[in-house]
């Protein structure tokens, strides 16, 4: 132990231009000693809490012998392949129990050297994590020692090491961390294992050298970085960073590694002397001891220092809000619209309450509006108060209105909501530019509320467009901003598809106008169809989207033309979404793309629902007119429009497409896009063990999914299903939920009269995230 503890620096200082990198020299060009300037720029916390994990270490590497109970040999073959068997080949599936729980449950009956060996591996495993509790740390490792029998304290000096109070030093895992106890020690006694087999002459060189031993590591088994770079860390702080994802290591060597005239490699081992490289390149210029995420040193690599890594990676480009339509009213009966008008402002009362801007949650402001706590629920009052401060936006349109008969005026908002509390009444405004004042009666009655949100009322906002300013609204809702660049590059980011697929769909779909994306469930088929659309336009505009989903009972009155009913009890002609779009398509320049998306496409009755239009769709029929079918007019489908379609190849229900419609269409599959090289940014970035084994399993399902006669490709499972949720963490328990809820279910459904077939993959998925 004492000669481990002596010797760890000298034994790391030997291979001196192996550690640090290429093209580095153990002296910079001023003479300066650039190994003790790194070796100076390790906080001195970060190497204390090392040098107390060095016991257990030199053991382990060593004699064998248990730190907490000296005369037991545990770091042994036997006793590391006895504990992973216990856990590796007895997995506990289920969210039932926890996973200490689990733990114990597997631990049962264990021999003494096997729950030592446990107990130790828990310290290690636990003692370096920056924000854990000290009495967190020290019941888990008593929990373990619970199981022996005669009973064993914790000893000095390990539990004054257990004390460490929280944040003072190590490192900050994610959540992936923190759920897999069992998979860490899986690997752990796997090691354990593997490195008690080795010559004694390998494990020596290993012991005296940061690589090798990182090598060995690595040719263990399996690899679980974030547990291998938790025991490196430990080994040879002087070397490895204490940083426990595999992700975020890259991430900070890629946005340095200019440092040190580019990156040396991708493998584990690259990375880790790059950093090593960077360090040593920083010290020079930075005073005292620094981590990566120091001020002064975070923002020379992370331009995102807010978010997380693999947050930052797969940020989507923001879609912009489409323009709303509001129904207002100024004042009881308009009785302050003479002032609202005059001065460009729009504005409400409830002068009890504070400046919005404070109220976090539509509940806060009930609570202020309510502050007796009588119970009512003032449900109306509430949501235009919240609606005014935080869902109008600059560019909205608001029509004035006096009762329920009358309008009044229409403007176009023109700033955020201010508080002015200088003003007796009315004092939560907006400016807005007023285009419109007069006196129209409305079409119908109006709501009472003081302020409705109408956008989604397509005809009402029409009839309102008209009657005050003679013009209709366009038939799409256009964005209050301008809609953000999107090309190539935001497509492949964001879409799974290889560059070579993307440029063939792109082509395709120039060349024939029309194409649907076929493929099974869960690949992003409408995601994609969406984005595919931006790239081509160049821009995030959904001013030049629709997107309508067939079904069964869709017909040529819903997409293109039909009488409808009307509340005078007659019928009146009125025009489809299809029809519309090329109206609003035909009015804007022929360079100007409009795409049309239709979901589920062959869950329609194609003959009927499109009617004449299946000659105008062809590519080069574009621009000639037919007689419409309800209306004495010709009517074309314009050059700049595009069709879009989404077929689900694993729906039972549908029946095969028609010729007619196959011929005018270009068809592009869809598959699985586990191998494509944005999954694995995002496989990548997420650094979870449990997602890497449920992608191995899931992607083995999809060979046994496309070789049953019965079933084939188009019943994959695709990779949407483990795609990051929106707004949610990508933690195990999510990971979990997919399986149990979403594939499980699928899978007993594609097999439901192979009983058998169907349990032997739910249990494989299960155990891939138990």
């Amino acid at each position: 132990m004492a000669r481990y503890q002596c010797s760890r620096k000298e034994r790391f200082w030997q291979p001196k231009l192996a550690m640090v990198g290429k093209n580095a020299s153990v002296t910079n060009e001023h003479g300066e000693d650039v190994l003790a300037a790194v070796a100076a720029s390790r906080p001195a916390a970060d190497m204390a809490i090392a040098r107390d994990a060095a016991e257990v270490l030199e053991h382990m590497l060593g004699d064998g012998r248990s730190v907490i109970d000296p005369g037991t040999m545990m770091w042994t073959a036997e006793t590391a392949e006895d504990l992973r068997a216990r856990i590796g080949d007895n997995p506990i599936l289920g969210k039932a129990q926890g996973q200490w729980d689990k733990l114990d449950r597997q631990l049962e009956g264990a021999p003494r050297e096997v729950v030592l060996l446990a107990a130790e591996l828990v310290f290690l495993r636990e003692h370096p994590l920056h924000s854990a509790k000290p009495e967190t740390r020290r019941a888990h490792v008593d929990r373990v020692l619970a199981h022996l029998d005669p009973p064993v304290t914790i000893p000095e000096p390990m539990s004054t090491w257990l004390g460490r109070p929280p944040g003072t030093a190590g490192l900050e895992p994610g959540t992936w961390y923190h759920g897999a106890l069992w998979r860490h020690v899986i690997w752990a006694s796997t090691f354990v294992r593997y490195w008690t087999g080795l010559p004694l002459a390998e494990r020596e060189k290993a012991r005296n050298d940061p690589w090798e031993l990182q090598h060995v590591m690595l040719t263990s088994g399996d690899d679980r970085s974030d547990m291998r770079n938790v025991l490196q860390f430990l080994a040879w702080p002087e070397v490895f960073e204490p940083i426990s994802s595999a992700s975020m290591k890259k991430k900070v060597r890629d946005g340095l590694a200019d440092r040190i005239g580019g990156a040396t490699g991708e493998d584990p081992a690259a990375i880790d002397r790059d950093l090593l490289a960077i360090r040593a390149a920083l010290a020079s210029e930075i005073e005292g001891p620094f981590h990566f995420w120091s001020p002064g040193v975070n923002e020379l690599w992370n331009n995102s220092p807010g978010e997380s890594d693999s947050d930052a990676e797969s940020a989507d480009i923001a879609e912009p809000r489409p323009r709303h339509y509001w129904l207002y009213a100024p004042g009881p009966q308009a009785s302050e619209w003479d002032e609202f008008s005059s001065s460009g402002i729009m504005a409400i009362g409830w002068d009890e309450l504070d400046d919005l801007a404070t109220y976090p949650s539509r509940e806060a402001v009930r609570q202020a509006l309510d502050p007796d706590g009588t119970g009512g629920s003032k449900t109306n009052i509430v949501l235009a108060v919240w609606q005014f401060q935080n869902e109008i936006a600059v560019g909205d349109i608001v029509f004035a209105k006096r009762g329920r008969r009358e309008i009044v005026g229409r403007g176009e908002v023109t700033s955020d909501s201010r508080f002015e509390p200088g003003r007796e009444s009315y004092r939560h405004v907006r400016s807005v530019n007023w285009t419109h004042t007069g006196s129209w009666e409305h079409p119908g009655s109006a709501a009472i509320k003081t302020l409705t949100d109408v956008t989604t009322f397509r005809d009402y906002v029409e009839d309102l467009e008209r009657l005050v300013t003679g013009e209709e609204v366009p038939p799409l809702p256009e964005p209050s901003t301008p809609p953000p660049a999107y090309d190539k590059a935001a497509f492949l980011k964001e879409v799974y598809l290889s560059e070579e697929r993307y440029e063939r769909l792109r082509a395709l779909l120039a060349r024939k106008k029309n194409v649907i994306l076929a493929g099974p469930p869960g690949v992003g088929k409408t995601y994609a169809a969406k984005r595919l659309a931006y790239s081509v336009m160049g821009a995030k505009d959904p001013a030049r989207v629709q997107v309508v989903q067939f079904h069964q009972s869709y017909s040529y009155e819903d997409f293109m033309m039909g009488y409808r009913p009307t509340e005078a009890g007659g019928f009146t002609l009125a025009e489809g979404p299809f029809y519309r779009f090329c109206e609003a398509a035909r009015a804007a320049d022929d360079d100007r793309p409009y795409f049309f998306i239709i979901d589920e496409i062959n869950r329609g009755n194609i003959s009927k629902i499109f009617g004449e239009l299946l000659m105008l769709i062809e590519a080069d029929k574009r621009g000639h007119h037919l007689r419409l079918l309800y209306k004495n007019e010709t009517f074309s489908v314009p050059a700049n429009v595009h069709i879009i379609g989404m077929m689900n190849t694993a729906d039972r229900s549908l029946a095969v497409l028609d010729y007619a419609l196959r011929r005018r269409f270009g068809f592009f599959e869809m598959p699985p896009g586990f191998d494509s090289a944005g999954f694995g940014r995002w496989q990548q970035d997420a650094g979870s063990p449990t997602l890497d084994r449920l992608v191995e399993v899931v992607v083995e399902l999809n060979a046994a999914i496309a070789e049953d006669p019965a079933l084939g490709q188009g019943f994959a499972i695709g990779h949407s299903f483990l795609s990051r949720p929106t707004g949610t963490d990508a933690d195990d328990a999510w990971l979990y939920s997919v399986v149990e809820d979403e594939l499980i279910p699928l899978i007993d459904e594609y097999w439901f009269d192979e009983l058998a077939k169907a349990k032997e993959w739910a249990d494989r998925l299960r155990a891939a995230v138990a």
